[in-house]
């Protein structure tokens, strides 16, 4: 009787723990390093910015040779992507600049070497850039 119910008891501290590991938020990635598109025309690097060092910039760092323009190379060494706060743990939320226009934008990180950023104005045009961590 004893040892059912010892094998009961450990089953149940075994499921809660199971339940509660499930529960706990994921592990923050970091999002800072430097970064290219899939059409590997442009890097960016990711830092912290802001006054407390907690916002997330990007960097326009460069720009291919064979696709660089006057249109284009008026925004290197600008922030692209600024002020952007986190609001998950993989998420954050800050100003695109694109061409000129400031919209909002969401970069979510997927795993240590790949991201999103979605940016959209007015809900209707929308661009949605897949990013890798650059590793050379």
């Amino acid at each position: 009787m004893i040892s059912g119910f010892g094998g009961t008891l450990m089953r149940m501290v075994a499921a809660a723990g199971l339940v509660l590991g499930a529960m706990a938020p994921a592990m923050a990635l970091d999002p800072t390093g430097i970064w290219e598109p899939d059409n590997k025309e442009s890097r960016y690097e990711f830092t912290y910015c802001g006054d407390n060092g907690d916002r997330l910039c990007a960097e326009l760092i460069w720009i291919r040779e064979d696709v660089q323009d006057a249109r284009n190379t008026k925004y290197l060494n600008t922030y692209i992507f600024s002020d952007a706060r986190q609001i998950a743990g993989n998420q954050w939320k800050g100003n695109v600049s694109l061409e000129g226009f400031n919209i909002d934008g969401t970069l979510t990180m997927r795993n240590p070497d790949e991201m999103a950023l979605n940016a959209c104005a007015l809900f209707v045009f929308c661009e949605k850039i897949h990013l890798t961590k650059v590793t050379e």
